[in-house]
């Protein structure tokens, strides 16, 4: 972590719940944003709207689905039209909002939705939304799942508001931006003490160390082994297993796709343009007019996923679209594991190699 001299003290409990300091910046967010943070939903960590700091928990794992429904919601609405009197009007719903508790991973997701949302012809929709955000971070530890340290984006210098590092007495606060000084310097907090930010390294280091899931590659070389492994045995094994439910798009940080549709009411004149949510994973989204379905088995559908991830969009943007959050294997039904899959891929093609 870069700057850690400037780390700032928020006092309170660990357990980030009913933390004083953590209230005094929860309120100070209601007055100007709407909120959603982290919460216990059925049992599990999910995001939802807050109206006050007591219903904030601060997970230490990924909440099942991300952050991405804030800035590109499931289901939207583009444009409104009569035909009937010649009328259209562009839609772009944005409002103040902050989002509270992102994990490191989520936070450089975000980043790179930013960079596919301003490629070519800017989407006004997302941008709007992003423009109105205020992103504040906290940190975590690993379950099985997690294996953001193979990919870099275990920690986050930039891309946020406001990160919160869990000590034993509070939290240490950092800052990387503008609007997020604003708010933590209306805070009045005193600066860390040497203790606190050494308690916070050992932290960081039993973090580290604390990693199951692991890829057997380093991140630069993924592109050029999965550009190798249309053949692979590994698509057919998993193909035969995979329901096609989709769940690993939707869980996703990352996945943008979507499908347009027209919502007419039942005068045929007036409807609504609304943007939703599709997969690379269903059934039908490679299939084109006359029936035609350019990945017809489920194998190809996953092959395609998993090179979209590692392979496809670095050579649009330069990055990998996997930030390591785990949450597609978290969420597959039949116990498809990224990491798993991926060092199969890698362990080929060492074999090739030797």
């Amino acid at each position: 972590m870069k700057n850690i001299e400037f780390f700032r003290f928020l006092p309170g409990g660990a357990n980030g719940k009913t933390a004083s300091g953590l209230i005094k910046l929860v309120n100070t967010l209601l007055k100007e944003y709407r909120v959603y943070g982290t919460v216990k939903k059925d049992g599990f960590p999910a995001y939802a709207e807050i109206a006050e700091a007591k219903e904030l928990d601060l997970f230490s794992t990924p909440t099942h689905l991300s952050a991405k429904q804030f800035l590109f919601p499931p289901k939207e609405t583009l444009l409104r039209y009569d035909i009937r009197h010649h009328l259209h009007e562009a839609v772009i719903e944005s409002e103040k909002q902050a989002i509270v508790g992102l994990h490191p991973c989520d936070i450089h997701a975000i980043a790179l939705m930013d960079e596919v949302w301003a490629y070519g012809r800017p989407d006004a929709n997302y941008l709007s939304r992003r423009e109105n955000t205020l992103l504040v971070g906290a940190d975590c530890m690993p379950d099985e799942y997690c294996f953001c340290q193979s990919l870099g984006t275990m920690t986050v210098d930039d891309g946020f508001d406001i990160f919160l590092h869990k000590i034993k007495k509070g939290f240490l606060v950092r800052t990387a931006s503008k609007k997020g000084e604003e708010i933590i310097a209306g805070l009045r907090l005193r600066e860390a003490k040497p203790s606190e930010i050494k308690e916070l390294e050992e932290r960081e280091r039993i973090r580290e160390a604390s990693f199951k899931a692991r890829l057997d590659a380093p991140p630069k070389e993924l592109p050029g082994i999965y550009a190798k492994s249309n053949d692979s045995p590994v698509w057919d094994r998993i193909g035969s297993i995979c329901t096609g439910c989709g769940s690993c798009n939707t869980v996703c940080p990352t996945c943008y796709c979507f499908d347009i549709k027209d919502e007419v009411k039942p005068n045929l004149s007036e409807g609504e343009r609304v943007r939703v949510w599709d997969g690379c994973t269903l059934e039908d989204f490679a299939k084109v007019a006359g029936g035609h379905n350019f990945r017809k088995t489920r194998s190809e559908r996953l092959r395609h996923r998993f090179n979209r991830k590692f392979r496809y969009l670095t050579d649009r943007f330069g990055m990998l679209f996997c930030v390591g959050c785990g949450r597609c294997s978290r969420a597959c039904l039949v116990k498809i594991n990224i990491t798993e899959v991926t060092n199969e891929i890698i362990r080929e093609s060492n074999k090739r190699r030797a």
